[in-house]
């Protein structure tokens, strides 16, 4: 059963940002998109905004010339859902004008550990990641906290991981539901970090295959790409553990009425 999107009544007010409509395209950066996609319809009919909450794969790769373009943005803080370990080795280029907030998502230096010895055990594997986004109650205290700093932040924000899907994507999906999504919307729009990121999966795959055998490949393969299963894993615990999307919301993050209209007042165009 996948929770309802429905929250609250919509709150009648514009994004201060919904009239942002620029699209930026990086090369230097995987994943760039808006969590919004192309202006997604919600529910009621309206649109989400545009230009309020953007979403990536890591900026230690980031050049100089679309760092100006994301500043160009007026981007005001990035959140790095990365553990502090990882985000050292590989930091964040800078983008002028904009705050960098290390969230550690998975409250950890890595995710839950799992049977990689097969395509079907590194499948598991990558639900369960998705399972412990609402079941572990470390995760769960950094994700309010971000979605508490989106809801307040002064202009437009970005949120990235590492390959900018999982802890990114579940985090796109959840702005996505308080907005007013569709299960529809918010799972394609989920999907499509496999276009984005189609070059770098088909590359490394040919390298690992040529090196450790096609098996290898294919187990490799599962961690690189997202699967609708992944996220539906998550929404499921959801509707086990607090039967819908405003309860995981309001009882599994803590948050208040007046976050979820602030966010809800953002994410939405009117």
């Amino acid at each position: 059963v996948t929770p309802t999107p429905s929250l609250t009544k919509p709150v009648a007010s514009r994004s201060p940002a919904a009239s942002v409509l620029t699209s930026v395209t990086l090369t230097s950066v995987l994943n760039f998109r808006d969590v919004a996609g192309a202006g997604l319809t919600l529910s009621d009919g309206e649109q989400m905004a545009r230009g309020v909450v953007y979403r990536s794969g890591k900026l230690a790769s980031l050049s100089s010339t679309e760092s100006e373009l994301l500043a160009g943005l007026g981007l005001t803080d990035i959140f790095d859902l990365r553990s502090p370990s990882v985000a050292e080795r590989t930091p964040d280029e800078a983008v002028d004008g904009a705050t960098n907030h290390l969230v550690n998502l998975f409250a950890g230096d890595s995710a839950t550990s799992g049977n990689n010895d097969s395509v079907a055990g590194a499948q598991e594997h990558m639900r369960a990641i998705y399972r412990q986004f609402v079941a572990s109650e470390a995760q769960r205290d950094r994700l309010a906290v971000l979605l508490e700093d989106i809801a307040v932040a002064e202009g437009p924000v970005l949120v990235h991981c590492t390959a900018g899907k999982d802890r990114t994507g579940w985090v796109a999906a959840m702005l996505q539901y308080i907005a007013g999504a569709s299960d529809q919307d918010v799972m394609a729009e989920y999907l499509a970090s496999n276009n984005y990121r189609a070059d770098l999966v088909a590359e490394r795959y040919a390298k690992t295959q040529a090196k450790e055998g096609t098996l290898q490949a294919d187990i490799e393969r599962v961690g690189d790409e997202v699967d609708a299963s992944y996220l539906q894993a998550g929404l499921d615990e959801v509707a086990q553990r607090y039967g819908d999307l405003e309860g995981y919301l309001q009882d599994g993050l803590g948050l208040t009425d007046t976050t979820i209209s602030q966010l809800r007042a953002k994410l939405r165009v009117g």
